[in-house]
């Protein structure tokens, strides 16, 4: 197999076990670019079907989204709308691939953006058309076409095979000077508990440094919120240029941090001791949420914190 990013077959395993089950996964670091992906990478058609049908199933333990899960999804999306208008994106046709239960696409509506999403799990995106009335496609990113001003993608990039032309799909999707709104795991971050890293879903694992590598010809970054996660904004190219792959020092780091991930930086430096305490917090404000709609609770979300 050979780099996803550089082309070139110079691995490093650093992990044989998906986390969610214990079964065998192989996940291998790039020593030329610093790229930690799958090994082998699965097809387009293998995560097609995955995504349709199981992965909601695997990962929420639902088919549709519980009251619980659209509270996070508007407390996410409120913080996400935020973000992009703090750097002036307010407004035009926006799509959100990977919709979810279309918290965020709704939300967006409601401020101004003429927006809509594409979600490929059956019941989720079922979800989001009966219950907020928006338009939600069923299928994937390649089933999109048009033109849209603003593109979002949280959370969706590190489970698609080929990031890079998966950035040249989007390309061709925004119009000239169009903004795209990623958001991914950090796989550098020192918050993520030790045995909960590598699985199944993720097929690719981003720096910051092979997140921009992988938009490189496509898009030029305006700016970049490193923690957890990785939270970009993108300008569109006015042409394709060539790929920048990461310097040796950017891989270097990379290969590093991966060295140094441990239960004592976990738990010290990423305050994996609080994880507790704001695991049962929210366990106790979703068991008082009351019976209502997604709709009702999501309106009054937007009421508190975004009029």
């Amino acid at each position: 197999m050979s780099c996803i990013l550089c082309n070139q077959n110079n691995f490093l395993t650093v992990s044989n076990k998906d986390a969610k089950n214990n079964a065998f996964l192989k996940i291998s670091f790039c020593k030329s670019c610093g790229m930690v992906q799958q090994e082998p990478i699965p097809t387009e058609d293998e995560m097609r079907e995955y995504y349709a049908t199981e992965y909601r199933q695997d990962y929420k333990k639902t088919y549709v989204p519980k009251l619980k899960h659209v509270l996070r999804a508007g407390n996410l999306a409120i913080d996400r709308i935020n973000f992009l208008q703090k750097n002036g994106v307010a407004e035009g046709k926006l799509l959100d691939v990977g919709a979810g239960g279309g918290e965020f696409t709704y939300l967006c509506g409601l401020i101004g953006f003429e927006s809509e999403g594409v979600e490929p799990n059956i019941g989720y995106s079922k979800y989001a058309q009966n219950e907020y009335g928006i338009n939600i496609k069923t299928g994937q990113l390649i089933d999109v076409d048009g033109q849209f001003q603003v593109i979002t993608m949280f959370h969706v990039l590190e489970h698609i095979p080929d990031p890079v032309a998966t950035f040249e799909k989007l390309w061709g999707l925004l119009i000239d000077e169009g903004y795209l709104f990623i958001e991914v795991p950090n796989i550098e971050t020192n918050d993520a508990s030790p045995h909960n890293i590598y699985f199944k879903a993720h097929i690719h694992y981003f720096s910051e440094a092979t997140l921009i590598s992988a938009a490189s010809p496509y898009f030029e970054l305006i700016t970049i919120e490193n923690q957890s996660n990785l939270r970009a904004i993108f300008r569109k190219k006015s042409a394709v240029k060539k790929l920048v792959l990461p310097s040796t020092v950017q891989a270097d780091y990379t290969n590093k941090r991966l060295q140094q991930k441990g239960w004592l930086e976990y738990i010290f430096k990423g305050r994996g001791y609080q994880k507790l305490y704001c695991r049962v917090k929210t366990i106790i404000i979703e068991a008082m949420l009351p019976e209502q709609s997604g709709l009702v609770l999501l309106q009054k979300m937007f009421d508190n914190k975004l009029q």
